[in-house]
């Protein structure tokens, strides 16, 4: 097993909350609603998908299995690029985009760059 950084698994947590979001927004899935389906709720999803609190591997699983995502092809660090893309498809895919969620994209993309130089210094 590959040995990760602590700066590897912060942009990790980033991936893996971008990867979760786009899938959801592909399938017109609310937070609520994903909450829902896993026994939880909205407030668990989003904190899942902004990568502010660890999250149990039991919740990611069952987040995995509602979406359909594989759960072991999210532990592969991604390339900037990638991740960057996924960013700017969950923009595409926002059915509400408000100010607030423009905000959250731009840092979002800031952040994921800012994490990803870290691994590289």
């Amino acid at each position: 097993m590959q040995e990760y950084s602590n700066e590897e698994i912060d942009f990790l947590a980033l991936q893996i909350g971008c990867i979760v979001r786009v899938e959801r927004l592909k399938q017109k899935i609310s937070q609520e609603s994903l909450g829902l389906l896993i026994g939880s709720n909205k407030t668990t999803i989003g904190r899942l998908e902004r990568y502010e609190h660890s999250t149990s591997w039991k919740i990611l699983f069952k987040v995995c299995q509602s979406l359909k995502i594989e759960y072991n092809p999210l532990f592969i660090l991604q390339s900037l690029d990638y991740v960057l893309s996924i960013i700017k498809e969950s923009f595409n895919l926002e059915e509400k985009l408000t100010a607030e969620k423009e905000l959250f994209y731009k840092n979002l993309e800031i952040d994921a760059k800012e994490k990803f130089n870290k691994i590289k210094k």
